[in-house]
């Protein structure tokens, strides 16, 4: 299992999204970056979402 943590890019938020699924991870923060920060979807938000994925503990 992964996860993605909104808080590890800095961001003082608490959405989280966590899956088997690499895509599904990336495709739930990028809308929520979208609609919650008003970040643009594209490659520089995506690389900063694979890099913050871990390993769910």
């Amino acid at each position: 299992m992964k996860k993605f943590e909104c808080k590890s890019l800095g961001m003082e938020c608490p959405f989280s999204a966590s899956s088997e699924n690499m895509d599904e991870i990336i495709q739930r923060a990028e809308e929520h970056a979208a609609s919650a920060h008003g970040m643009t979807a594209g490659e520089e938000t995506r690389n900063k979402i694979k890099a913050a994925i871990t390993d769910a503990v």
